[in-house]
């Protein structure tokens, strides 16, 4: 099983995945999520990208490097399940920056978001 993450830097794709992509909420993050329409050279689906962002008024940068490593630890839990080819941003919402907030926890309302969002494999 390959777990590896793939990010997404670039600020156009940010701005791309927000305008025109497809968005879910749930209680901890704000999940968007494009189709990536580029292939690699052999004509395959490209891997899928994860881009999280976290607003500067929510907290110090401790506190959102924490929600940074959750999230991507949840991300990890459902990689498994996810189609490749799309570009996925989670945007932390402040319910996230609370002190008992596990990894488990925004793995399961993430897993839903995904669902709902027709990405995860059939």
């Amino acid at each position: 099983m390959n777990r590896k993450l793939y990010p997404l830097c670039e600020n156009h794709l940010f701005v791309k995945a927000y305008r025109k992509g497809k968005s879910g909420v749930n209680k901890y993050t704000a999940v968007y999520v494009l189709k990536n329409y580029r292939t690699n050279k052999d004509g395959t689906k490209m891997h899928t990208r994860l881009g999280i962002a976290v607003n500067a008024k929510l907290g110090k940068a401790c506190q959102r490097s924490r929600v940074k490593r959750i999230i991507r630890e949840a991300y990890r839990a459902c990689i498994a399940d996810i189609e490749s080819g799309y570009l996925i941003i989670i945007a932390a919402r402040s319910a996230s920056f609370g002190k008992n907030v596990k990894s488990t926890d925004i793995q399961k309302q993430l897993h839903q978001t995904l669902g709902k969002l027709e990405v995860l494999k059939k």
